[in-house]
């Protein structure tokens, strides 16, 4: 083999590889709407309070600025659904407190999860 086969062989498979990566990364996922329920938080607010910090969380975090980015992100280690998912999501906010992932949004202390599922909830409901 030439020194230029071998080139543009490495090259065409990076292409492919990097290609395959960005186009798996970036596609849309279907999600389970519970993830968009903060349930500790459902009991001491209600659901425009909800909405208003997820909004808030919004605007400090451009970034997750949108259903998918942030759908992605708390989902990104559930496989589950239904009680089990609820379970799961709870245990990731008690995780989030033991290892200070929390953010400051109008004066309350969030875990990151919970900030998030603030959010997504938000954009649901501009979405109707």
């Amino acid at each position: 083999m030439k020194r230029r086969e071998f080139i543009f062989g490495v090259v065409g498979v990076t292409v492919v590889s990097i290609s395959g990566t960005y186009f798996y990364l970036n596609r849309d996922i279907d999600y389970n709407p519970l993830i968009a329920e903060p349930q500790s938080l459902s009991l001491i607010w209600d659901t425009e309070t909800i909405i208003a910090i997820g909004n808030q969380y919004r605007i400090q975090y451009v970034v997750e600025n949108n259903e998918q980015a942030l759908a992605k992100r708390l989902v990104r280690n559930f496989s589950d659904s239904g009680e089990e998912l609820i379970k799961s999501m709870n245990q990731k906010i008690k995780e989030d407190f033991e290892e200070e992932n929390t953010v400051l949004i109008d004066g309350w202390i969030l875990s990151k999860t919970e900030a998030r599922q603030c959010a997504l909830l938000s954009t649901l409901q501009s979405k109707r």
